[in-house]
């Protein structure tokens, strides 16, 4: 799982390459970053250094705040399998709630009529 920096970075260098080389620098990326995330050219590039290292994105080159970098078919994928983790995530805490909550309900109501029987019969 990576942080909101690099997943944030990641999804830049998915956006300006498609699978091929790309010549960015590291200023290009600052400004697209969201200002949740602002960061400064070190940032950027320990960023990239993560990912490259992870298998998420190749870099051929680098010098201070210019890299030439390819996205990889692992960085590609990953924002699809986050989203879908994401709203799974939502479905099975829903679905939780909703369970925790009949079953609940008719736990009392069980609760209910079983002490209505036996006070009937005492």
């Amino acid at each position: 799982m990576l942080d909101k920096l690099t997943s944030a970075v990641l999804g830049i260098i998915n956006a300006a390459s498609d699978g091929s080389y790309k010549v960015i620098d590291s200023a290009e990326i600052i400004k697209a970053l969201p200002e949740k995330v602002k960061t400064d050219a070190t940032g950027i590039s320990n960023a990239l250094s993560y990912l490259a290292e992870r298998g998420y994105v190749d870099v051929r080159y680098s010098d201070k705040t210019t890299f030439c970098i390819c996205s990889l078919p692992k960085g590609r994928t990953y924002e699809e399998g986050v989203t879908a983790d994401r709203s799974r995530g939502k479905r099975s805490f829903r679905n939780q709630l909703l369970l925790t909550f009949f079953g609940a309900l008719l736990g009392a109501f069980v609760g209910g009529c079983l002490a209505g029987i036996l006070f009937r019969f005492l």
